[in-house]
């Protein structure tokens, strides 16, 4: 089984659209608050031209380490910040060259051989070389966060075998290797070794450089972070020694407050303060933005649906037919039409990720079939004894009514149900241990990389618990076995019909979540400021790269 890895709880996007997005990865420590603004000593950064771009985000990240953090947040600034060996591609995630021209792998499928680009600089000049590569995975490995626990136990050593030749040594194959690489950033070697203090957690690595990259970058993409104040203000600058090209037409500068107030939301739209608004704002906010003619909102795709989690280990949610109940107790067709008319789903896996298999009977709104589990659990007769405590994410858009609407339900059907409305912190601080872990919470949680296996890991191994994306607490020994065997499988066909028992499993066995809807990420923007790629239905699959600014144009 795999080691139980640490995850800095990052402020992902609210849903992810856990999250708030994000679907991220192992044991997070309690997040506390930084508040130093900064100065980017990384890189110049490119003075500030007729060009702003200025924006919102549900919440700010609590770090700008791309070892770090996981969520929908955190992602936004990475695809603008640093770049990846490869890319998701635009239309179905499969991943393509970028800091890589190529790759191939051994017969055994534990040897993977990457040829780099040679024209690839970092935002202070630096070229990029195998170093670098092999820096920023042994790193990531070393401190065991963010996305460390996809190859925890798997990922041998990382050699240089020249300037511009990698090689990756796993332990045991993994099948979905080359495309679990769009998770991992390239970090500038050179600037973070200079900027590493002595004393720290991490031995002769010192602090590895997580004190710098607190308020700073040290990247490869076409911006530059030029200040950070967390909770506050995120201010990206132009790259001027990008190593690729940055169309004159894009931002000169992004800007981005943190902002879920409704009111102070549609002021400043309203009155050209801001050009766009993060996606997970309340339909009652959108339909008042969208009522100017200038102001549009933007449906765009998102490999993650809306789970409710709920806890496997805490009474009277143990009980498998009281999990059962709860699932036909949820009436998934409002929900939707909460949501704006958000897509079904039927299972733990979005329908469009590759590995999705609809090998079960779905849940369905039933009030009469969540009677009859009630009557075969353990609690029948007095489930008042035993009140279920439900939370939801502070300013996630209408996630709050989706929790109403179930509790009502429940409370129908004889549950007591308490509600909370948790700020993001704390709702990542309870998620992290067992005990304070809620009966039931709501969120949004998206695939890490673009394949079935990644939100089957990352939701349910019992090496992820104890993260803002599992509140289940599975920890199935049955599951896992299932899981790893399906991860080691090379052959796709063979791998994809594991996936397949693995989601039946979930849904008909042992029913942690209730699957409610696909993700909706809706921003709104104003069509008089600049062009959204999105506007005209050409959506990126992986939902970050739709706020890769240097693909907007200005007008």
């Amino acid at each position: 089984m795999k080691k139980t890895v640490r995850i800095l709880c990052c402020l992902l996007t609210v849903a992810l659209l856990a999250a708030m997005t994000a679907c991220g990865g192992p044991k997070q420590n309690p997040v506390q608050d930084t508040n130093a603004p900064s100065k980017d000593n990384s890189a110049p950064a490119a003075p500030a031209g007729d060009s702003k771009l200025r924006g919102t985000t549900p919440t700010t990240p609590e770090t700008l380490d791309p070892a770090r953090g996981t969520g929908e947040n955190d992602r936004i600034l990475y695809v603008n910040l640093y770049e990846c060996l490869v890319v998701p591609n635009e239309k179905d995630g499969s991943p393509e060259p970028l800091l890589a021209e190529s790759w191939d792998a051994s017969s055994d499928g534990l040897v993977y051989t990457f040829k780099l680009r040679k024209d690839v600089k970092f935002s202070d000049g630096t070229p990029m070389t195998a170093e670098d590569v092999k820096y920023s995975f042994d790193r990531m490995m070393t401190m065991g966060e963010g996305y460390a626990y996809i190859l925890v136990d798997l990922l041998k050593e990382t050699k240089v075998i020249d300037d511009y030749t990698v090689e990756f040594h796993l332990n045991k194959t993994f099948g979905p290797f080359v495309t679990s690489l769009t998770c991992f950033r390239i970090l500038n070697s050179k600037v973070m070794k200079e900027n590493t203090q002595s004393s720290g957690m991490y031995g002769e690595n010192g602090d590895y450089g997580t004190g710098y990259l607190l308020t700073n970058s040290a990247g490869s993409g076409p911006y530059v972070i030029s200040s950070f104040v967390v909770h506050d203000t995120i201010i990206m600058a132009k790259n001027e020694n990008y190593w690729g090209e940055i169309p004159a037409s894009a931002p000169d500068v992004v800007e981005m407050e943190e902002l879920t107030e409704s009111s102070t939301t549609r002021m400043l739209m309203s009155s050209g303060e801001l050009d766009f608004v993060h996606g997970h704002q309340d339909t009652t906010t959108i339909a008042a933005l969208t009522a100017n003619d200038n102001l549009k909102a933007v449906l765009l795709s998102d490999a993650g649906l809306n789970y409710f989690m709920i806890n496997t280990k805490k009474a009277p949610t143990d009980d498998v037919h009281i999990r059962k109940a709860l699932s036909y107790a949820c009436d998934y067709e409002q929900m939707r039409q909460i949501l704006g008319g958000a897509s079904e789903a039927d299972g733990p896996i979005p329908k469009g990720v590759y590995g999705y298999q609809s090998t079960f009977e779905a849940y369905a709104y039933n009030m009469d079939k969540a009677r009859e589990e009630i009557a075969q659990s353990a609690y029948a007769g007095n489930l008042a004894s035993y009140p279920i405590q439900m939370d939801y994410i502070e300013g996630n858009g209408d996630t709050g009514k989706l929790v109403y609407l179930l509790a009502a339900s429940l409370e129908s059907l004889g549950f007591s149900v308490t509600i909370n409305e948790t700020p993001w912190v704390q709702f990542c601080n309870n998620e992290a241990d067992i005990e304070t872990s809620p009966h039931v919470t709501n969120l949004f949680c998206t695939a890490n990389y673009p394949e079935a296996g990644a939100l089957l890991e990352y939701k349910y191994a019992s090496w992820t618990t104890g993260n803002w994306n599992q509140n289940e607490w599975l920890q199935d020994d049955a599951y896992d076995q299932m899981l790893q065997t399906a991860l080691a499988t090379v052959d796709d066909e063979e791998r994809i019909a594991l996936y397949g028992e693995m989601q039946r499993y979930l849904v008909e066995d042992v029913c942690p979540s209730i699957y409610t809807c696909a993700s909706v990420v809706m921003p709104v923007y104003n069509e008089d400021a600049f062009e959204w790629r999105g506007s005209t239905g050409d959506i990126h699959a992986a939902l970050e790269y739709n706020y890769y600014f240097a693909g907007f144009r200005m007008k």
